[in-house]
């Protein structure tokens, strides 16, 4: 599989001379020409990501995502319904304050650090957990009754996703000098676990899951407080903390290379729409190839720009 990985690898994205590079979409499987498709890539990617894991950690290099992701709700939901319940964390709100907190769990952590400002100091971190929490739920009986401590359910189907993989966490990098409540934006971040930092007897949860009438183990990572050590977390909150510039303020609190990646990216994608689009002019125009153009756009595409003559008649 590495081989074969390597090799699609090698034909996208090596240089060769034109003169000698096929169409890199076209393999030969069987004796025969056949396409790349989407499943084939999706599939190739899988092996690629497992790749980089083993390079990670080989090597050993920290893989980390920063993401603004204004739409989980795993922590809020999930992550501390089961630890209240496990008696991990002690909550003395009732469930039905819980659901009336901020939906999501970016809007809830920023409330609580603009409410918070005087004791919650930027940049701080939320305790890392296992990604594996993301797909639990506490245990879901279909009598009604409330589940077994010690045992969850899959959020979806039943499935519990692979743990002691990948820890997620919500990070707050910077604040105004002027004013310490207007605070930059709460961002996600995951990272590779790495075994000779993580593992840790203490923090794996021992939790049980049945599926399909057998009984089995899950057994995720969870730093349960401030007062879990995890050196890890504080090496990349220095990294990421020097990576902040107030300078920019579009880039206010977020990571200035990523940043910077992403304009270069978007300047790349306006290039190539430019070209893409006066392509299009010159097909449009072009009277010989009339009966194509009709075919080029969607059905809905058509449409729209019938009833736009139309309104504007």
């Amino acid at each position: 599989m590495k081989k074969l990985t390597r090799s699609i690898g090698d034909r996208l994205f090596l240089d060769q001379p034109l003169t000698e590079r096929p169409n890199p979409m076209m393999i030969t499987k069987s004796g025969k020409p056949a396409w790349l498709t989407t499943v084939d890539m999706a599939f190739l990617t899988l092996f690629c990501l497992n790749m980089i894991i083993e390079e990670c950690w080989k090597k050993p290099v920290l893989l980390l995502g920063l993401t603004k992701d204004t739409a989980a709700r795993d922590f809020r939901r999930q992550l501390v319904k089961i630890c209240t319940r496990e008696r991990m964390w002690k909550l003395d709100l009732p469930n039905e304050a819980l659901e009336n907190i901020p939906n999501t769990d970016r809007m809830f952590l920023q409330s609580a650090s603009v409410h918070n400002w005087e004791k919650l100091t930027v940049p701080w971190a939320l305790v890392e957990y296992d990604t594996a929490f993301k797909t639990m739920v506490p245990e879901l009986r279909k009598d009604e009754k409330p589940g077994r401590e010690g045992f969850v359910s899959g959020a979806v189907q039943n499935r519990v996703g692979p743990e002691r993989l990948f820890l997620k966490s919500y990070v707050q990098l910077a604040q105004a000098e002027q004013d310490p409540k207007l605070r930059s934006n709460v961002l996600l971040m995951d990272r590779l676990v790495h075994p000779e930092f993580d593992l840790n007897p203490e923090l794996v949860c021992g939790l049980s899951h049945e599926y399909g009438g057998v009984e089995e183990k899950v057994e995720p990572i969870l730093f349960p407080n401030k007062e879990a050590r995890n050196d890890l977390q504080n090496l990349i909150m220095v990294v990421l903390s020097a990576m902040t510039s107030t300078s920019i303020p579009e880039a206010f609190g977020h990571n200035m290379p990523l940043f910077i990646a992403d304009n270069v990216a978007k300047w790349h994608a306006r290039e190539f729409r430019r070209i893409v689009e006066t392509t299009r002019d010159w097909i449009m125009t072009n009277p010989d190839l009339r009966e194509f153009v009709f075919y080029m756009s969607t059905f809905r595409e058509r449409r729209a720009e019938f009833e736009s003559t139309r309104r504007g008649a």
